[in-house]
This record gives structure tokens, sequence and C-alpha cells, in this order.
């Protein structure tokens, strides 16, 4: 064997280049198994003089075998001056998808690591090969392009420095420095979905249709990458359009989301689900095409229930995505005339003050702050939730229960609980964002005049106004 190192380091040095991976003043943390790929890349790293760490986390599934790796990732980073970090974590053979766990375990760990230490980038040992075994598994579990191209180059603070080098070209590099590494013995276990994926499928379609199968397929992978990143780049632009979002919901227009390409709308509705903090892994094609069907005529109210403690709802002309609400917040504040009271649970500001008669004009008010005749409160309003049965006479609309008001305003179900109503003894004063009530609006014999105010620390969600009139509704 020739004492020529291979290309690894070049290749290496080339995927970083292309895909951007490392800037000038990163910090890099590399995990590191002890298996033929991580040590490569430790290896590969401190060759190219980047500043690095290695990270190991023992899951101990292999009782003494597992101890033995990591105290041989200690002693090989040891050995060329690199700082060296372990911890430790329970994952059973038992668990329905021990991958799954193990990489959630790891990224647990690896955040943890880089926020206590100040590293920038986390590098893992993912290959070429390992990338088109992924593909084939999200394939063949129904996933769309996004599950397809998952193992991406850079992926926030994750980078796969050798994501266009083979598992033959790790272990030729590793050769030729005469450098060990650790065998994992469940990598062979068949009955795990990526070993066979491994060592029976790919070299079975290999054998029959294309002996260069990975080096295709990650070529494919490539381009798909690619359309990937268009196509999301394609939905945030149509959801910073269509779309409004605070305090963990997202409304969309759903007339427009209706007309949109079946394609576009399902990577809205994921990308919604993504900004409300959706991991989106337990959300099915069947539970997407659920909120699809809230697109049809004679849907509003519908609900349907998604992964976690998320709901999407169908409310008027708009899908409403949010976090569900365990409990309907109760509430009954006093306000003093004059005064002003802050309620952090509602994010909003209710304020009372009297104002001088003589400067009042009928239809001076607005859409948050109201004239009430003073002559017929006390020393203070009571704001409270909308109740069932509420009965509301505002100035310019027909009289009728709160409800009815709600609906034909289209305000969302799930914000109904929050609405304030203004009371003073039992009848209703103000509905917030609406009309004054008909027999408390002041006069031109009205002597004393209290301005009522309802402000919102952030723009609150709300459906369109209706074009007959101009109101705005928290």
């Amino acid at each position: 064997m020739s004492s020529h190192p291979p290309e690894l380091p070049a290749q290496v040095l080339s995927t970083i280049r292309k895909y951007n991976l490392v800037d000038p003043l990163d910090r890099i943390l590399v995990g590191v198994s002890g298996g033929a790929d991580s040590v490569a890349l430790l290896l590969v790293f401190e060759e190219l003089g980047f500043p690095v760490a290695a990270a190991h986390l023992n899951h101990g599934l292999r009782g003494a075998e597992s101890d033995a790796d990591e105290k041989f990732v200690q002693e090989l980073a040891e050995s060329y001056g690199i700082p060296f970090v372990s911890s430790r974590s329970s994952i059973s053979l038992a668990e329905g998808n021990m991958e799954a766990a193990g990489r959630a375990a790891r990224q647990e760990f690896f955040q943890k690591i880089s926020a206590e230490y100040g590293y920038t980038k986390v590098a893992v040992a993912h290959t070429r090969d390992d990338r088109v075994e992924t593909c084939l598994l999200h394939l063949f579990r129904g996933s769309g392009l996004e599950g397809m191209v998952s193992m991406a180059p850079l992926n926030g603070m994750t980078i796969r420095p050798l994501i266009e080098s083979s598992h033959d070209d790790v272990r030729q590099y590793l050769n030729s420095r005469n450098q060990s590494w650790r065998m994992d013995a469940t990598n062979a276990d068949t009955r795990f979905a990526r070993s066979r994926m491994r060592h029976n499928t790919i070299p079975a379609i290999a054998a029959s249709f294309n002996p260069k199968l990975v080096e295709t397929l990650s070529r494919t992978v490539e381009l798909l990458q690619d359309e990937d990143a268009w196509m999301k780049c394609l939905a945030e632009e149509w959801l910073a359009a269509y779309s409004r979002s605070s305090k963990g919901e997202i409304l969309i227009e759903a007339p427009a989301l209706g007309v949109a390409p079946p394609a576009l709308a399902r990577r809205v509705i994921r990308q919604a689900l993504r900004q409300i903090g959706s991991h989106l892994r337990d959300v099915t094609f069947d539970r997407i095409e659920c909120v699809r069907d809230l697109l049809r005529d004679g849907m509003s109210g519908k609900t349907i229930q998604l992964q976690g403690k998320l709901v999407a709802e169908r409310a008027f002309d708009k899908i409403v995505l949010r976090h569900i609400q365990e409990t309907e917040l109760e509430f009954t504040f006093e306000l003093p005339i004059p005064g002003s009271l802050h309620v952090p649970e509602l994010g909003k500001t209710f304020r009372a003050g009297i104002t001088d008669a003589r400067s009042f004009t009928e239809g001076s008010g607005s859409r948050e702050r109201v004239f009430v005749d003073g002559e017929s409160l006390g020393a203070c309003v009571k704001i409270r939730n909308w109740k069932p049965g509420d009965y509301y006479k505002p100035v310019g609309w027909p009289g009728g229960k709160i409800k009815k008001l709600f609906q034909r305003a289209k305000v969302p179900r799930n914000q109904r609980s929050r609405w304030p109503v203004f009371v003073t003894d039992s009848t209703i004063v103000w509905v917030a964002s609406f009309p004054v009530s008909r027999e408390f609006a002041p006069g031109g014999n009205s002597q004393k005049i209290v301005a009522l105010e309802a402000i919102s620390d952030e723009p609150f969600l709300q459906p369109e106004p209706e074009r007959r009139r101009s109101r705005s509704l928290f």
C-alpha cells in the first residue's frame, strides 16, 4: 500500500467549500462514536487544521463494549490534543425505533454541550452511503420529498462534511494512517431496517440493475435536494403573503390555499405547522390531507386533531393552526374610572378616562375607543369574559346575542372566550372592537362622558372586517 494519503481530506475540504459548511470563526464539535466514519471525520478535521472538540455519547446498549468505545474515543482525542467531552444516556433495545431514539438523545447532547462551551457547528459523520440508505428507507416508508432529502449537508448548526465521500473512501484513509476503529455488531444486525438496507437491499438492487447504484442515487438526491429547497422557498413566500401569526397560532387564507396546487398546499401546511413548533415527525400524509379537506365549502367550525397538542380548525374563511387550549381562560377585572389596568394573560391594557363633555362630538369614537355616558356608570366598570346568553345592543347594529355578533363578524371560536366585555351591574356597556351599547351612548345632554379604551400589546389575530362597516376586531 502506498504511503501517500488518499484524497479524503481534499474531498472533505471541497464539500465544506461547496456547501459553505464552516465559517472562519466557527468552533466545531465533532460527534465521534468510535466507528470508522466518525474517527475519520475527526482526523480529517485535525489534519486540515480546524478547531474541533470530540463529543461521545455512551448509550450503554452493549455493556462493556460501549464503555470500551468511550475509552477508545477519549484516548484518540487525547493523543492528538483534541478536547474531549462525553456523557451517558439510557436507550433500551425494546424501544420501538431505537435509531430514532438514539438520534434524539445525541441531538440533545450535542445541543447542550454546544450551548455550554460555545461551539457553533456540530459535525456528524454521515457519508454518501448513509444518505442513499436514508433516502430509500424514507421512500419505502412513503415519505415525501422532504423526508427523502432530510440528510442535508447543512441543517441549522449541523454539518455533514463526509456527505460526498463513501465508506470505502473512509476506510482507505484510515488504513493509510494505520488508524484502528471500533466495530459495532449492531450495524450488521439485520433485525434493524438500516442494516437490512445496507447489507441486503442495496447490494441486491445494484447487482440486478446498476453496479454504481450508490453513486447514481447520490446524484439524484442532490438534484432532489435543490428542488426541495426551491419548493420550501415558495411555501415560505406564499405563507408570508397569505397568513398571519401570533401567540402560537397561524391563520391562513382558506380561499387562496384552496386554489393553490396540491403540492404547494401540502408544503404550506407543513411549513405553517413547523412555524408554530411542530417537529412534524408524527404528522402523516393522511393528517395533512384532512387539513386540506377543511378547505371545502361548508367546513367552518370543523376541527382536526393533529400531532401532539395541535389542531387545525376552519374558521370562516381561515384555516387556523394552533395549540389546544386545555382550559378556557376565565377572568373578571375591575377598571376604575378614571384609571388603567394591564392584563398580561390577555396581552391588553384597558383605560378609562373622563372627557370634557363640551369637546365631545357624536361619532368621535374609534374601533378600540368608545365614549360612554358617565352618569350611568359607577366608580368602575367590570371587564369579563363573554358568556353564553349575553345580549347586546350596539349602536348601528341590530340587538342580539353576542354569539351571533361574533359569528357575523367572523371571530374564530378559539378567540371568543378571551374577548373583553365591559359591564356595569349586569348590563353590557361595550364589547371591545364593536360599537358602544345604545343605552350607554352619550347624547347632547350628557354632562359626564367616559372614554373606554382597549389596547392590545401586539397585533391580534383578526378576521377581515365586513365591507359594509369598517371596524377592527382584536
